[in-house]
């Protein structure tokens, strides 16, 4: 299989619509059935902006998700059904956007998520959140930005608590080589600075859960597993294959209770 077909995942699945829907659907049912802030603004550009879902009770733990979309695509609207699931276990939960390339370029997307975040401790209080125990979650590449946002940002090391990475992209050698460069023009210099592989994982302090679909391209999987593999033994780094499951459908189950990712989270919040 060449590289592409590993990457082009709407041509693996012709009823990658239904899978969208899915997480349409529910997102409107979520906002209309939860009290919730929409678009608030960390940023000045219309898509610096987030969705939050505060807990009920005061002082409660943060999860912050990240949004896939190989960079270039999809936007926070597509994922507030993440947010039920914790808002029922007294959990606050912001699901945040980001620039898109190529309006911008990496070091702008990162840049936007570390800004989220960083607004978000900032004014914690205001939506019954604990600026100093947020979870970082995100799925494909936003698995890829929420591993970067903890090793690029030094300052906010010491409030996340929990890092879950699904389906995420951590070397970006093999995308700069694929058609999707034709939009995100990554170079060497991107390649070298912005990969996870290419970072020192031993300062890692929180637990890092790695998560991925059984029924996935091998792109994927290899790319989770062997982070883990090489990583395991210098940080607190978990490996999770997730039975059964396509790329479209595992973060599906960050929005269910009684599931593996969400019992694992919320087992961290104790």
């Amino acid at each position: 299989m060449t590289p592409d077909h590993q990457l082009n995942l709407r041509s693996r699945h012709p009823d990658f619509q239904s899978f969208l829907d899915i997480n349409e659907n529910e997102s409107v049912r979520v906002r209309k059935n939860y009290h919730c802030f929409l678009n608030e603004k960390y940023g000045g550009k219309p898509l610096q902006a987030l969705d939050i879902f505060p807990s009920s009770t005061r002082n409660s733990p943060i999860v912050v998700f990240i949004h896939g979309g190989y960079w270039r695509a999809l936007d926070k609207n597509s994922y507030s059904f993440i947010a039920e699931p914790f808002i029922e276990n007294n959990l606050t939960t912001c699901i945040i956007n980001y620039r898109l390339i190529p309006s911008v370029n990496m070091e702008k997307v990162l840049n936007d998520v570390v800004d989220a975040v960083n607004w978000i401790k900032k004014e914690a209080l205001r939506y019954n959140g604990n600026s100093s125990e947020i979870i970082l979650c995100g799925h494909s590449a936003g698995g890829h930005l929420a591993l970067m946002t903890y090793l690029m940002s030094e300052n906010l090391r010491s409030s996340i608590k929990l890092v879950c990475s699904l389906s995420g992209i951590f070397d970006l050698a093999p995308i700069k080589n694929s058609y999707l460069n034709e939009v995100l023009q990554l170079d060497e210099s991107d390649i070298e600075k912005y990969s996870v592989t290419n970072n020192n994982l031993s300062e890692i302090k929180c637990p890092v859960l790695l998560s991925v679909g059984s029924k996935e391209t091998d792109f994927f999987i290899e790319q989770s597993k062997n982070l883990y593999i090489e990583n395991n033994e210098k940080a607190p780094i978990e490996y999770y294959e997730y039975p059964h499951l396509n790329h479209y459908q595992i973060v599906h189950k960050l929005g269910k209770e009684n599931s593996y990712l969400v019992d694992y989270i919320l087992s961290k919040t104790k």
